[in-house]
């Protein structure tokens, strides 16, 4: 099951549950402190503060944008296309756990 950290009313969060829901993903979130320098877990996952971060059995991505185009590439298929090609790629970040 994906994990999602995030904060509820964050808009870049939303877009995440969004992406989540265009795929019918299952997911659970987990609800970090509004506080950047206590969000602990996030920063030991992607290596920065910022939500939504998700993690996918050993995938961890990050940014609203690029975790939007990995849901669709891994889990939409042809029907998602066009929109995986109107995301960029070049923004966040992927990281597979247990590699440095």
């Amino acid at each position: 099951m994906i994990r999602l950290y995030q904060l509820e009313r964050c808009p870049w969060c939303a877009a995440a549950r969004q992406g989540l829901a265009n795929v019918g993903a299952e997911y659970e979130t987990v609800e970090v402190p509004r506080e950047r320098s206590e969000r602990s877990d996030v920063i030991e996952l992607s290596g920065q503060p910022l939500v939504p971060v998700i993690v996918d059995g050993d995938t961890v991505v990050w940014d609203s944008r690029r975790i939007v185009r990995y849901l669709y590439e891994t889990y939409a298929g042809a029907e998602r296309t066009r929109s995986v090609n109107e995301l960029p790629d070049d923004v966040g970040g992927v990281r597979r756990l247990g590699v440095a």
